[in-house]
């Protein structure tokens, strides 16, 4: 389960990044109420603007870190962050966003900034070989 808070609950999802012993109730520690979820057994946040159930695939272990592979099974956005045309609104999720530093982390949301390119401006020759899923 992927969760997409917004800066509200800044002060309830910050302290799920602590390293506490599997047997610690996160939800609890961090007065989180949870979301059932539809596909998965991992309950989801409350309160979040988006919630992302995934299916494992597969991690890497490398030194001191993990990466877990994940395909999203379900996608579930509250009708308050879409616009009219199904994009994020980012003035209503505001997104919750942490950028590191090597003091610490630094909270911070994400702005509007009205630029659109189509995903075949990634291609040479302007052809996306996925856009006729989308047409």
């Amino acid at each position: 389960m992927l969760n997409l808070p917004g800066v509200d609950l800044a002060d309830k999802v910050i302290p799920t990044a602590k390293n506490l012993p599997p047997e610690v109730d996160e939800f609890a520690f961090a007065g989180l109420e949870e979301k059932p979820s539809q596909v998965v057994k991992a309950p989801g946040i409350k309160g979040c603007y988006c919630w992302m159930e995934c299916q494992y695939i597969q991690e890497y272990t490398q030194d001191k870190y993990t990466l877990l592979i994940g395909k999203v099974v379900r996608l579930e956005v509250a009708d308050y962050a879409l616009k009219d045309d199904g994009s994020l609104n980012l003035e209503q999720a505001k997104p919750l966003m942490m950028t590191g530093l090597g003091r610490g982390m630094h909270f911070c949301t994400v702005c509007e900034i009205e630029k659109f390119e189509p995903y075949s401006a990634m291609f040479l020759d302007g052809k996306d070989p996925l856009s006729a899923k989308y047409e």
